[in-house]
Parts: structure tokens; sequence; C-alpha cells
């Protein structure tokens, strides 16, 4: 018995030795094809490459595990149930320099079932394209991958055995996560080519919601000592959960919940799978980089291949399943689900419109409320694509319950260029507007279907306005706009103006040219037969606008200069946490009527007591700073956000925490130009700094927000700011 006891005790410990020593090993094998990555990673190594690749897209399975918006009609499901899969495949040239970077031109492009592309699916990056990027990626989702320079604290490694690839020696490294709670990890192997220890082969699995099987295939090119990514593969398999992804720009619900007690009605399992075939490589010469500042381009001519040119590609066994080899059907599918007009609803109501015939309804004007207009309803819109592609007719008519007024707004405009999206507008408009609220031309083209600080906004002035604009891409990264206006300026108040003349203002004219252009250097484009579109947001963006008053013209009363600036940052980490940082300043100079100064975007009421000013938050204002309190011709405004991950609490809850910090300085000059108001500067720092806590039911949440410093008042509750916060996913 005691020899038993000790042998089983001695072959543990052996067993743990070697175990220890394959650990030991691994670990040191990985430090090297760390540091060897940049000798081994085509896009550090060589200063060029391309090749050509075929890529297919299979969603197949029981129709009825495919749910969630856009997917839950009868009559999906009963042609579904004819055809069971959805297709779509490409053909593309992959292009990379190092000055420019990475880029797909497509050059065929098919969806069976529409009339043309679905462009945002091409948006998508359903699986990473080099294996060597500290991020792993499946269906947008950032992973940790196994190759990142600190992946030795996130993962464990185990030397399995060696074998031989493209008559190569490898040595096979299973990975897995030191944290089996931490969702952006995986668990698969990669086979590490023995001499220069360089990834030959790669597999990434992870279980749970999904089921995911992500395969990377290598080739060997002896001229260039390189690895070449020579296929890929992806599969995704859904059993017994519901797991959402985006797809065609819209939610897809993947995946059924099996019946406990009913197994033999259970719906079976869907899978969606990529294929993607590289060949061709060609590195170091002289590419054509084509469009510089994209990352996709879809070219015309994509969309005209016939089927000949797609049987090349497919493979003989490309559609060898009785399901695969029904997917001509989906016409019908396409036709029964009403998938078009779902994913240009999905597709507009990201920017505010909802379609109706040739009409896209503007939700911004709905249903507002202020305190001067109480509840303010309306209805806006412009005209479409089905009426006109350079043609359209834009508006809006609102009714002021309170002051029991109309306001209106007319414009046409036509489209000069299509590929820049350059359109010449014209409009009159009857409104009326924030005191001292300084806005970024195009800052009206990044829509925000919920603006909350409007709903406190005390002080207004009314305007009647006629003008003219000219909007245009100038480059895929680069939105400019230019306006003339002519407003004519009237007071809800007894605020009055007396510039240097002595003259007194109550009512004005101005008469302005505005110049303004946002700049995204790191965004990435896309270019279709409709244009650009920004598939993914890069940091820093950079806004900036210049604004002449011009006395004389049209009637126009006062001479001034604005200038105004801002630039935003933000800092994504793997674990999903996320830091934004503001920085926005504005000048002006000249007779400029407070209306048109600036303020700090105050959007505390103006009330005695902490619940009488709960109300809801702004995305950038100072939720303790009291309306009117403070303005400026001179402001800096800075801000700092810091979201960290998203806590799982359940399913359907998964709270964000946020830390905010805000600070604002500014001047103001002349102060006895305005009467009948009180004028306060900012010129010793406004600080304000509190925590969100968002998402707690339907987008809702809650924030504390407490003003210190220079300003901070006598007592304790009049520094204090609670709210609730509202953001909604679209």
């Amino acid at each position: 018995m005691k020899f038993t006891v000790y042998f089983l005790s001695f072959l543990f410990c052996a067993i743990t030795i070697a175990q220890n020593k394959n650990t030991q090993e691994a670990q040191q094998l990985m430090e090297k094809v760390l540091d060897a990555i940049p000798q081994n990673d085509p896009t550090t190594v060589l200063d060029s490459y391309k090749y050509d690749a075929y890529e297919n897209l299979k969603v197949s399975g029981d129709p009825e595990a495919l749910t969630g918006p856009g997917y839950k009609k009868t009559e999906l499901r009963k042609t579904l149930k004819k055809t069971g899969v959805f297709f779509t495949e490409k053909t593309s040239v992959h292009i990379y320099n190092q000055k420019e970077g990475y880029k797909e031109i497509i050059t065929g492009a098919n969806m069976p079932g529409f009339d043309e592309p679905v462009y945002p699916i091409y948006n998508i990056n359903f699986q990473s394209e080099n294996v060597y990027d500290s991020r792993y990626i499946i269906f947008d989702q950032e992973y940790i991958s196994p190759l990142y320079k600190k992946a030795i604290s996130y993962y464990d490694f185990n030397v399995e055995k060696d074998s031989i690839i493209s008559g190569r020696k490898v040595t096979k490294i299973n990975f897995s996560p030191k944290d089996e709670n931490n969702n952006v990890l995986f668990l698969g192997s990669l086979f590490i080519d023995q001499e220069n220890y360089a990834v030959a082969r790669a597999i990434f699995e992870k279980s749970g919601d999904l089921n995911i099987k992500a395969y990377h295939d290598f080739t060997y090119e002896s001229k260039s000592s390189l690895w070449y990514n020579s296929s890929r593969k992806l599969y995704v398999r859904q059993e017994k959960t519901r797991k959402e992804l985006e797809l065609f720009g819209g939610r897809l619900e993947v995946g059924i919940e099996k019946k406990v007690n009913d197994d033999d009605k259970a719906a079976e399992e869907l899978y969606l799978i990529i294929e993607a075939i590289n060949a061709n490589f060609k590195t170091n010469k002289e590419i054509d980089y084509g469009r510089k500042g994209l990352k996709i381009e879809i070219q015309d001519s994509a969309l005209t291949q016939k089927e000949i040119y797609w049987d090349k590609y497919r493979g003989d066994d490309a559609f060898s399943t009785t399901e695969l080899a029904r997917f001509m059907d989906l016409d019908s599918i396409v036709a029964a689900s009403k998938i078009t007009r779902n994913l240009e609803t999905l597709d507009k109501f990201k920017v505010g419109y909802f379609p109706v015939g040739f009409v896209d309804i503007d939700l911004k004007y709905l249903v507002k409320f202020n305190d001067y207009e109480a509840f303010r309803v309306g209805i806006g819109g412009q005209t479409n694509e089905k009426l006109s592609d350079n043609f359209r007719i834009n508006g809006y008519l609102a009714y002021g319950t309170k002051d029991a007024v109309f306001k209106h707004k007319i414009g046409i405009g036509y489209r000069l260029n299509k590929e820049k999206n350059t359109w010449l507008n014209i409009y009159k408009q009857d409104d009326i507007t924030e005191f001292a609220a300084e806005s970024f031309l195009t800052d009206a083209r990044v829509y925000s279907l919920f603006e909350p600080r409007l709903i406190n906004i005390p002080t207004f002035y009314l305007y009647k306005q006629y003008g003219m604009s000219l909007q245009q891409r100038l480059f895929p990264s680069v939105i400019s706009e230019v306006s003339l206006s002519r407003k004519r300026i009237s007071q809800t108040t007894s605020y009055q103006f007396i510039p240097d003349n002595d003259v007194v203002f109550s009512d004005y004219v101005l008469a302005e040219v505005s110049l303004g252009a946002r700049w995204s250097p790191l965004s990435d484009f896309m270019r279709t037969p409709k244009g650009y579109q920004e598939i993914s947001r890069g940091y820093p963006i950079l806004s900036g606008q210049i604004t002449q008053g011009i006395r004389g013209i049209a009637e126009s009363n006062f001479n001034y200069l604005k200038v105004s600036g801002k630039a935003e940052y933000a800092i994504k980490r793997p674990d999903n946490s996320f830091t934004e940082f503001l920085v926005e300043g504005h000048y002006s100079t000249g007779e400029v009527p407070l209306t048109h100064l600036f303020h700090a975007y105050p959007n505390a009421p103006n009330k005695d007591e902490v619940l009488q000013r709960f109300s809801v938050a702004g995305r950038r204002s100072f939720e303790t700073m009291y309306f009117n309190e403070f303005f400026s011709d001179k402001i800096m405004i800075g801000q700092v956000r810091h979201r960290f991950a998203p806590f799982d609490v359940f399913s359907f809850l998964k709270p964000e925490l946020v830390l905010v910090s805000k600070v604002a300085w500014g001047d103001i000059d002349n102060v006895e130009r305005h009467q009948n108001v009180t004028v306060n500067s900012l010129e010793k720092g406004y600080l304000e700094s509190g925590l969100e806590l968002n998402k707690l039911i339907f987008g809702f949440g809650l924030s504390a927000s407490y003003r210190y410093g220079a300003y901070h008042l006598p007592d304790f509750e009049d520094n204090l700011a609670l709210k609730f916060t509202f953001y909604l996913e679209l």
C-alpha cells in the first residue's frame, strides 16, 4: 500500500515537473515568436504588397433560428423553409503600402435577392486578415490575440508536438486563457516555424453563447522568407441560446432556444460560414493604390459581373449541400421578408429619418419641450432618391403650445457631384434659438436622436433667416460647408445691445459668411457607387469654423469675426473600457451681441431645490452650471470621460459606469454693451466632476455631478446636480 502511495506521489511529481518544463519551454518559445513579429509581419517587413481574394458568406440552418428585428414575419419563415440559406460573395484586390496603409478594392460583388448589394455588410469585419494584429476581430468584436505583445500575461502556452508544413519544420503550441471568465480571450493553437518563429498556421476557438472556430493557413515564399495567409475560414455555430450580431447594418439574432421537453420538435442549429482564398501575392512592386483615404472601394463594374465570372471562383463543391444549392432562390426571401425596406429604414433611422415613400420624415421635429414654447409639436423631412437623386426639398413646420406661434423652414437643394455628395442649398427659416449657443455647421450632419439639454433651455431669441449653403465632402475624411445668410433678430426678453456708436438695439439684422470643416484623418471610409461612407471612426476628429459678420450688406448692423475649433480623441481598450477627451474653443472680436456670443453649455435649471433641478443630463453640457450664469466672448472648454467595461449583471442588464470631469475658462470684454442682463465671466476657471451609471433600463441611467473650485457656491446642494442619463443604441 505504501509502495502504491509512493509511486503515485512520484508519478504526480514527475507529471507536474514535466508540465512545468513544457510550460516554461512554450513560454520561452512564445517570447521568441513575439520578438520576431517585426521580421515576420508583412505589414512591417514589406514596403508594399497585394494579393487577390475570393470570399463568400453562407448562412444555413432552420429559419426559426433567424429572429430579431426584420426577421419575425411568418412569410419569411415559410419562405426560408424552402430555401434555408443566405449567400453573398465577393472578389477583391487587397493592397498595402507603408505610407497609405491597407485597402480592399472590391472587383466583384454578388448578393442574390437584392437589386444591388447591401453595402453595410462590407463594413463588417467578419474576421481579421492579419494574425499579427494585437487585436483579433470576429464580427467587429475585438479579442486579445495570443500574438499580442503582452500575450504571456493573458494566456497559458504549452508545446504539443512538431510537424511539417510546406516542407518546413514547425512546432504546435496550444494556448488557453489564464482567466477563463475573460470573454475577450481565445483558446487554440499556433504552428510556429522552428527557423524564423513565424506563424505557419493558426486556429482560434471560443465556446459559450457562440461556438466559434477560425482558421488561417499560410504558404511559405522562400524569396521573401515570409509566410503569406493563403486562406482563412470562420465557422460560427449556435445551438442553445440567442446571440446578437451586427449584420446588414442592423441587429440579427443568431440561434434558437431549444425546447427542453420537446426535443423532437427542436429547431436545427444555425451555421454561419465564411471562406476566403488568397492568391497572386506580389511584394515590393510598383502598385497603383487608387483613391487615397479609403479602406474599401467598390468599383462600379463590381455589380455587373456575370454568372460565368463567379463559376471560376466557387469550386466544384462550393454548393454541394442541398441547402446551399438553392441559394439562387434568395429573391423570394428578400421579397417575402421586405428585407430591403427594413434595411433602408435602419440605415436612415441612424441619421434621424424614417422613410415613407419618397419622403424621409425627420424624427427631430416630432415632439420637443422647452420653457418658452412648452410642448413643441411638428413635422419635418426631406424628399429622397425615390423622387430624385439630384434634387431635394426639405423643411419643417412646428407649433409651440405656450407661445401659440408656428415656426417653419423650407429649402431646396441640388446635387452638383454625386461622388463627393456636393449639394447647393437655398432656404428660408422663421424660428427661435438659444442665447449664445455657437454650433458647428458640420455637426448638423452628425445626428443625435435625442438631445436632452433642449428640455431645460429657458432663454431664446427669435429670428427670420434667408440663406444658401454649399456642402461637400472634399476628401473621404473631410466634410465642409460654406454658408451665406441674413438674419433679422428679435428678443423674447428685455435684452438690449449698445455697440460703440451708442445706438441701442433690441432688434437687429446680421449678415454672415461662414466656412466650416470636419476632418477625421484616422477614420476608415468606404467608396460605393452611391458615394462615400464612414465605416469605422478613428481619432482625433478635428472641427473648425470661421464666421464673418458684415455691416451694410442687406441692411446688416454689425461687423465682427468669430473663430471656433474643436478636437475629439478617444482610447478604446480590449476590455471595452473607453476614455474620451474633448477640447473646444471659441473666440470673437468686433460688435457681437450677446445672442451670438458663447457659453459653456449650461444645463442646470434655475430652481432652488436639487430635486426641482432633476432632469436629463446632456452629452457635453455642464450639469451644475445654471442657465445664463456665464457668458464669454472667448472661451475654452475641456472634458474627460472614462467609461469602465460594462457590468455583466444579466443578458438584458449591462450597466456602464462613467467618470466625468469638465473645465471651462472664459472672459468677456465690453460688458457695458449688454444691457438688462447679468453678465459674469469664467476667468477663474469652472470645475465640475461626477459619475454616471448608464443603461440601467430602456437606455436610461442616473448621474451625479458636483461643482468645485473658484465658482463653488456656499450651499452644498447648490453645487450638486442629480439627473437621468439617456443613451440609445440603434
